[in-house]
């Protein structure tokens, strides 16, 4: 592997281990700063967050140890961040690192919003927020894009030493 593909792979795993450890000392912050009351629903959300964000930290080690491995995780990593939505009832969204995203508001007419998060996750099952909202993680997409040319490059490479 070449040294311009390492020293790639190395900044995609900081910055997958880094959004998973701000995700989780945000969802520590907002859990123990009192506002939240801690019921049997709100750790389970906050296990299932926590959980997630562990993933990231997971991709971003396995890319220092197994880059083909390693890039397969972390592409299905930011597919879950890639669709954020609310509708209803039914809600989900998951950051780890940075959203710049872009999204459409349904309720009354159609409202185009921007919106920028850093390591975020928001789960809603049966809770009606009367909002109807579906926005698409920009940095996200970009992600799976570069993810998918560097394990390209990782595959070449690969072949080529065999």
């Amino acid at each position: 592997m070449d040294k311009q593909v390492h020293s790639q792979i190395k900044a995609l795993a900081i910055y997958q281990i880094v959004g998973g450890i701000l995700g989780i000392a945000f969802t520590a912050w907002v859990l123990f700063q009192g506002q939240v009351v801690i019921d049997q629903p709100a750790l389970r959300t906050t296990f299932f967050a926590v959980g997630l964000f562990i993933f990231s930290i997971l991709c971003g080690r396995m890319l220092f140890r197994n880059a083909q491995r390693g890039l397969m995780v972390s592409l299905i990593n930011q597919i879950l961040q890639v669709v954020y939505f609310t509708f209803g009832a039914y809600g989900f969204q998951y950051v780890a690192g940075l959203r710049i995203g872009f999204g459409f508001d349904m309720v009354g007419a159609w409202v185009f919003k921007f919106r920028i998060a850093l390591s975020s996750f928001q789960f809603q099952i049966g809770t009606d927020t009367g909002q109807k909202f579906i926005g698409i993680n920009l940095v996200a997409l970009f992600l799976i894009f570069w993810i998918e040319r560097l394990l390209e490059q990782v595959k070449t490479t690969g072949k080529a030493k065999k």
